[in-house]
């Protein structure tokens, strides 16, 4: 089984991932290999954005990007187009790998899901949602950002979840609205429902 898993900035993704790796399932983590595929193409992006967003040792200034990307739809765009093809491949070649170590049980954990190939692969996709103010709280104490820094940061990812429409048939959504136990309990029937056989202890 490849399950999906998805959601919103700072609401509870990481969590679910963690219970699911604790369970067994293998974890293809597309935030990293995001890293890994900028890390391959950081000559093509120097040449799109300029020598600044190479570091003296060589590797790309994560930061100097995201300034200069998500503020120009156009140039996110073309950025994109050079980063997610080197990141699909990656991604497709760790599914391939996970599933033979982990004997099928995958789980793809990408911000991004709905606008990769891999959503397509997917058998169930599990969408996690949590109140807003949660969210904020949480992005203050992990990131150490403001209020308004966070909400631009929601808005911007509101065009995932149109695109995730698409994929309505196999979603389910997990509201992470309490304690980790509580979490735990909303995954442990969760998983139950989705495959009987490959559950979370």
């Amino acid at each position: 089984m490849i399950l999906g898993l998805t959601g919103g900035y700072c609401s509870g993704k990481s969590s679910i991932a963690s219970l699911l790796r604790a369970a067994g399932w293998a974890i293809v983590d597309v935030d990293a290999l995001g890293h890994a595929a900028l890390e391959r193409s950081a000559s093509a992006v120097a040449g799109l954005l300029g020598p600044g967003v190479i570091r003296p040792d060589g590797s790309p200034d994560r930061r100097a990007i995201g300034t200069l990307v998500f503020g120009n739809a156009d140039l996110l765009a073309r950025y994109e187009a050079i980063i997610h093809p080197a990141m699909n491949a990656l991604v497709a070649e760790a599914v391939a790998t996970a599933s033979r170590e982990a004997k099928g049980r995958v789980c793809v954990d990408a911000a991004l899901l709905y606008r990769l190939p891999v959503a397509n692969s997917c058998d169930a996709i599990i969408e996690v949602r949590s109140p807003l103010l949660a969210r904020i709280l949480r992005g203050k104490s992990r990131d150490g950002i403001g209020t308004r820094a966070i909400l631009a940061r929601i808005a911007r990812q509101k065009p995932l979840w149109i695109a995730g429409q698409t994929h309505a048939e196999k979603v389910t959504v997990v509201r992470n609205c309490g304690s980790k136990e509580r979490l735990h309990r909303k995954m442990q029937s969760l998983m139950k429902l989705l495959e009987p056989p490959l559950g979370l202890n």
